[in-house]
């Protein structure tokens, strides 16, 4: 059995190309996390870049929202977190007007990042293929 890790350093020994990752996190509740993992997540219908999942790079500003988020509702805190090929992320540079109902994330360009908000949305099919359920998971030798 190989890691996910050993896997990817073999690619790289025989094509010369090395896939660059960025990692994602969303935070919630507990039984949300729960359930995205479960069912995979369900898309904002609208947000500053459209309807989709928002997730964010820093780990530490999906744990301030899960704990804000959590609070409200009674719950505990908690973040799923997403592993995302670097070159899948698009980059956007407008600056939105309040929340919109044109969705930026599709099949095409699953990942859209604003540059000059910061914010990040996913398409929910996309991210929950990329969900880290099991972060170095092992895969068979031939």
């Amino acid at each position: 059995m190989k890691t996910y890790t050993e896997f990817l350093e073999e690619a790289f020994k025989r094509t010369g190309k090395r896939v660059r990752f960025s990692i994602m996190h969303h935070g919630s509740d507990k039984n949300s996390v729960n359930s995205i993992k479960k069912t995979g997540p369900r898309p904002s219908p609208t947000g500053s870049e459209g309807p989709g999942h928002y997730v964010t790079p820093h780990r530490k500003k999906a744990s301030k929202y899960a704990e804000f988020t959590s609070r409200q509702r009674g719950e505990e805190p908690g973040v799923v977190s997403y592993r995302v090929p670097t070159s899948r992320i698009n980059q956007v540079s407008d600056i939105p007007k309040g929340l919109t109902g044109k969705k930026k994330a599709t099949r095409e360009t699953p990942v859209v990042q604003n540059t000059r908000t910061g914010h990040v949305v996913m398409d929910p099919e996309y991210a929950n293929r990329k969900m880290i359920r099991n972060p170095s998971p092992t895969i068979r030798k031939r």
